[in-house]
């Protein structure tokens, strides 16, 4: 069979920025129109792998060893300079799902120009608007000026444009934590309807988790070169080894006495002295009803200076599953200079879980995420009582209506 995506002993090099570079037109001019350059260095080097129709590559590692480097590459957005890439079909990438949106245009406006961008026809996107719009769930808002979209509608209307435009060869890059729960879990679904149509799928994520469920192979960039490659459990395994050690090396060198328990990880740079569970009133709560609201609040101290850093909030229920998975990065949160006494509270109006046990996880991160400075798996928990023990986490307000025959 012929390979969708050939990687060739692929090479990009760039240069430092020099310290003493111009940094103005003036400067430049001045200079004499001359451009001082830093040193040479490789963000990727000797990289190679081959990608057959309906696979999915998941390329893994921490940030600055060369992930979205490889991604320009493949997309054509750049070329190495040394190797090649030979794709056997136009590539399509789902990057940066804002790109291209005009605030001050409808969101049916916008289909219309990110249809094109992805290479769509007028026509085409015309007969995909209403799959699309219902798609991104967005029919009471489609035709509103994109500046009054939240955040997370911005995302799905970006996401729903770019998944209506069938690729043979598609990128992806950090993008499929879009949404609430039920709409990641419909991207999701469309991703693997992609791949079982024999499109090729290149992953970037930091989510090992879609990683290992979703890929046919993976491969782990290490500062710029493949540290391991193979079926997604065993190069998951080699790159979380080497993140233990260095997050052991850096404990050492910090001289940090965090005491670690079942269940609790991390470097100790930072720590979560205190994790709970409020209700509307803001006292501390141990059982909520199915749709109440809540509010997580963490306590946390730095042991060392941190000038910036990440938090997650994930909520599970007794089965292991995932119902709830977000943080300060996708959610746009710039969190800096942690001190001595920092508190995070996290504000959810509604929380439509199922009568049941659930814990929560809460992690205090690195800026890149490569290590936690202190992880616990069961920060907190809670109980939803009320009503019938539902097979599925999610219970959102609904009824059923009895419709009359039609026709």
């Amino acid at each position: 069979m012929q390979a969708a995506l050939r990687v060739e002993g692929v090479g990009k090099r760039f240069r430092h920025r020099s310290a003493d570079a111009t940094r103005t037109f003036r400067g430049w001019v001045s200079g004499g129109f001359r451009v001082r350059q830093g040193a040479p260095f490789w963000a990727l080097r000797d990289v190679g792998f081959s990608l057959a129709p309906g696979e999915m590559l998941g390329v893994i590692g921490r940030n600055g060893s060369g992930k979205s480097t490889l991604l320009r590459l493949l997309g054509g957005v750049m070329q190495p300079d040394e190797g090649r890439v030979t794709a056997a079909a136009p590539v399509n990438g789902l990057l940066e799902l804002n790109t291209g949106m005009h605030p001050d245009l409808s969101g049916r406006e916008n289909i219309r120009i990110n249809g094109v961008l992805g290479g769509l026809l007028l026509a085409e996107i015309e007969a995909r608007m209403d799959q699309i719009i219902d798609f991104a769930e967005l029919e009471a808002h489609i035709d509103d000026p994109v500046r009054t979209y939240s955040s997370g509608m911005k995302l799905r209307l970006g996401f729903a444009v770019a998944v209506h435009v069938d690729p043979a060869i598609l990128l992806i890059d950090e993008v499929l934590a879009v949404g609430d729960l039920g709409f990641q879990q419909k991207c999701l679904a469309r991703i693997r309807e992609f791949k079982q149509s024999g499109c090729a799928i290149v992953l970037i994520s930091h989510d090992l988790t879609h990683i290992q469920s979703m890929c046919d192979s993976a491969i782990w960039l290490d500062r710029g070169r493949i540290g391991a490659t193979g079926i997604p459990f065993d190069v998951i395994w080699h790159y979380q080894q080497a993140m233990e050690q260095e997050r052991l090396a850096r404990a050492s060198r910090a001289a940090i006495g965090l005491v670690l328990a079942p269940g609790r990880s991390g470097s100790g740079e930072a720590e979560l002295s205190e994790v709970t569970l409020e209700g509307p009133s803001g006292a501390a709560i141990s059982e909520i009803l199915p749709g109440a609201a809540v509010t997580l609040r963490a306590k946390m101290r730095a042991n060392v200076p941190i000038a910036v850093w990440q938090i997650s909030v994930s909520i599970l229920d007794e089965d292991g599953r995932t119902c709830l998975d977000v943080n300060t990065d996708t959610d746009r949160i710039t969190l800096a200079d942690m001190g001595q006494h920092t508190q995070v509270a996290l504000a959810m109006d509604r929380l439509d879980l199922g009568p049941g046990k659930y814990r929560v996880s809460v992690g205090l991160w690195q800026p890149d995420w490569d290590y936690a400075y202190d992880f616990r798996t069961e920060a907190a928990s809670f109980i939803v009582t009320g009503g019938v023990r539902l097979k599925a986490p999610l219970s959102p307000p609904r009824r059923w209506d009895l419709l009359p025959p039609s026709g």
